[in-house]
Formats: C-alpha cells, structure tokens, sequence
C-alpha cells in the first residue's frame, strides 16, 4: 500500500508540474520541460507515462473527475429558479478567478479540440458536466415563467461561452482578475435568459425615400 501511495503522490506532482508548463507553454512543452519542473529526471516521467500524450490525458481525465465532484449536484428546488442561475454563476466565477490554471488548462483544450477528435471528445465530456447543471435551472426557470422560453440546450450553451469568456479574459491578465465582478456577471447572465428578441419576429419596412419607384406606376 505505501508503494502505491508513493506512485500515486509522485504521479499527481508530475501532473502538477505538467499542468504548469502546458499552461505557460502549450501542448508544446516537451517532456524534458516537464521533469525539469518536477524535479525529476526524464526516465522518472517515462516510469510513470510513456508519451506526452498519455501524460496530457491523465491531466484531463482528473481535471473532468475534479469539476464533476464540484459541480455534479442537483441545485435546490426551493428557491426562484433566477436565484438558482445567479448564485451558480457566481460561484462559478470566483472558482475561474481563483483557480485561474484550471481555465488556462481549459483553453488550451479547445485549441485542441480543433485539432483532434479525441480531444473533442474530452471537450464534449467536460462541457457537459456544466452545460447540464445549467440546463436542468434555466428549464425550471421557464415552467416558472421567470425566464423567456426557449432551446435549453441552446441557451446553457450560451451561458457557458459568456462565462467561459469572462474566464479566459481573467486567465490572460496579469492580475488574474474578471473584468467585472461575479456578481455583475450573474446580472448579465439573467438578463439573457429574461429578455431575449428574436430578429425573425421583427419586420422591418424599407423607408420610402430609398425605394425606387417603378416608371410605370408613376401618375399621369
């Protein structure tokens, strides 16, 4: 058993380590970058993982276990669907603005995903686990009538990119902070899902003065 917790220990500090330089490096940091920030030496990586690939994957992986131990909860029914959306955001906020790594992480996986299959996949899996959470509050929201009908697919999936946006502009400041606050955010968030028009129901009637008129039309 101790033999096994060491492996373990030794493989989450190799993950860390990893996390780090991919995170200031990208997908191009090679193994050698990677022990050196562990303090281990190149075979001490390949005892563990073979490629850099199964490395990265590994990473993912517990980054998907992490967000789904995180997230992965049915919010209380007893409160306005609108609170329910506003304190999720929120929190989820302060999580990219304190952990700004796991988004820098992130990032580096849609740029990825648009490269590979596999890692659409991984992409699709992570997403998921929050475009769900999301989903399951904005459809209550609707039976309630506090939020304007719609696609819940659809409309999570919007929620998600403005958050993920906030998150990816704090990642990329120097002081690690959202350019609005958490709570600015949430108000931004219901806004979108309570006052939403469509350009489809909107006529718009070509003013008069740019129509051209028809010769043949024209009074005698």
């Amino acid at each position: 058993m101790t033999r096994q917790r060491n492996d373990e220990q030794r493989k989450r500090e190799i993950r860390e380590a990893a996390t780090r330089c991919f995170v200031r490096q990208g997908y191009e940091a090679r193994l050698l970058d990677i022990a050196r920030e562990a303090g281990l030496s190149k075979g001490g990586i390949y005892f563990h993982y073979a490629t850099k690939e199964a490395l990265f994957h590994d990473i993912l992986d517990k980054y998907a276990t992490l967000l789904e131990a995180r997230w992965d909860f049915e919010p209380v029914a007893d409160q306005p669907a609108d609170r329910t959306i506003s304190r999720l955001v929120v929190a989820h906020l302060r999580t990219m603005q304190d952990e700004p790594n796991e988004v820098r992480l992130y990032n580096l996986l849609v740029a990825m995903a648009a490269q590979e299959e596999v890692f659409r996949e991984k992409l699709d899996e992570i997403q998921s686990i929050l475009r769900n959470l999301y989903k399951g509050a904005i459809e209550r929201g609707i039976t309630e009538g506090v939020f304007a009908p719609g696609d819940t697919d659809a409309l999570a999936t919007s929620v998600l990119a403005y958050i993920n946006g906030l998150g990816s502009l704090s990642a990329a400041s120097e002081t690690g902070r959202l350019p609005v606050t958490p709570e600015l955010g949430a108000e931004q968030v219901l806004r979108m899902l309570k006052v939403r028009t469509r350009a489809s129901s909107v006529e718009f009637a070509a003013p008069t003065e740019f129509v051209a008129a028809d010769p043949k039309k024209q009074p005698n």
